[in-house]
């Protein structure tokens, strides 16, 4: 009996230790701890298994999978579509769940649920004043919530003519990209009655994953594909002035031939394309097909690279390879130059990686939540 008995007892501890990297995280300082925090991650989930979550990834590499649920004792939701940081609190949008999740930055403690009372499945969250919000939504319509105390149900459902994906606010406006155009809305009357279409910039099948960026000048862009006979060309990114409505900028950069067999070559444009932005709002990063170099290719003759183009001048430059990478899932360019991309790899619902390419050529890998989506740099948001 004692050697079963001290087989049981290890068995325990073994499990025990085999899961601490979820449960088990110390937080002397709160979850995020005092100025160790490296990123967020926002980790959609498969759906309809409430798997939505957020990672904090440390300094030192150690990670947090599931913060609110370590703290709330109970899963975020299901299917977690955009964390934004308004008002001193982060808003996640629970695109199954129907509802906007109020988080505490520090403590990842819930401040409260905002429920949707109809049909609604909601994307991305943009403040329009210092008590409101609008959610982006793919039921055909705006959300207006309040994003201070109380929180309660959404004050507003706008049908809109087109589902939108991203949004920006910029002139006391709301942009939101669509298939048919960029439709613009007076901030304090959202109202498809009024709603106004710049059709110049538009986002289809393959770019709707392109957030909008706005620059250091307050010029808002756009990416699309050129193309010529119904074939891609070029990738494009076009610059729209909020005041006067209309496209102010638009540089290309082209594809070559994509037989081409030099190294590093452009030779095609990229399915569900990512887009980020520097701090400084100069440089906007993207990715693209290449050639693989020698050192780069091990077996492959294709991979990702990303470029980046500068707003004032147009000009666009190689930044960075990324051998080995499928279709990400997320990508984002750090406050200091480094890339990070959301690797899902096989898509069974099996936690995902985070892959960090730093500036000097190193990559590191942290392991985090199913089907990782975003990537966000607390202090920093575009």
């Amino acid at each position: 009996m004692k050697k079963w008995f001290y087989f049981l007892t290890i068995v325990w501890i073994s499990m025990t230790l085999a899961s601490c990297d979820k449960p088990g995280m110390p937080y002397p300082d709160g979850v995020l701890g005092d100025g160790d925090i490296e990123a967020l991650v926002l980790n959609e989930g498969l759906i309809n298994t409430n798997a939505g979550a957020i990672s904090v990834i440390y300094k030192d590499s150690t990670v947090v999978v599931d913060a609110f649920q370590d703290v709330n004792h109970r899963p975020m939701g299901d299917v977690a579509q955009s964390i934004t940081l308004i008002n001193g609190k982060y808003f996640v949008a629970m695109n199954n769940s129907k509802k906007i999740e109020v988080v505490n930055p520090v403590t990842f403690k819930s401040e409260g649920t905002i429920l949707y009372t109809q049909a609604g499945y909601p994307r991305q969250i943009v403040p329009i004043s210092e008590t409101e919000a609008v959610v982006s939504d793919l039921n055909r319509q705006l959300v207006r919530i309040r994003t201070v105390a109380p929180y309660g149900k959404p004050l507003e459902y706008i049908s809109i003519p087109r589902w939108v994906e991203y949004l920006v606010v910029a002139e006391n406006k709301v942009f939101g990209m669509t298939q048919g155009g960029l439709y613009v809305f007076d901030a304090n009357n959202i109202n498809k009655e009024y709603a106004r279409v710049i059709k110049d910039i538009y986002n289809e099948e393959y770019t709707k994953t392109c957030r909008m960026l706005i620059d250091k000048d307050g010029i808002i862009w756009g990416l699309m594909y050129q193309k010529r006979s119904g074939v891609v060309t070029g990738v494009t990114l076009k610059g729209v002035d909020p005041k006067r409505e209309k496209v102010v900028k638009s540089y290309t950069l082209p594809i070559g031939d994509p037989n081409s067999q030099t190294p590093g070559e452009i030779i095609g444009y990229i399915n569900y394309n990512r887009t980020d932005i520097d701090p400084t709002g100069t440089w906007i990063y993207f990715n693209v097909k290449t050639r693989a170099t020698e050192e780069n290719a091990k077996g492959e003759k294709e991979q990702q690279s990303v470029y980046r183009m500068n707003v004032t001048t147009g000009e666009f430059e190689h930044y960075y390879d990324l051998p080995g990478v499928g279709m990400m899932y997320g990508f984002a360019v750090s406050p200091e130059g480094d890339v990070y991309l959301c690797d899902c790899l096989d898509y069974t619902a099996q936690r995902g990686y985070i892959r960090h390419y730093l500036k000097d050529g190193r990559r590191v890998s942290h392991k985090v939540g199913v089907y990782p989506g975003q990537v966000y740099f607390p202090g920093y948001q575009q």
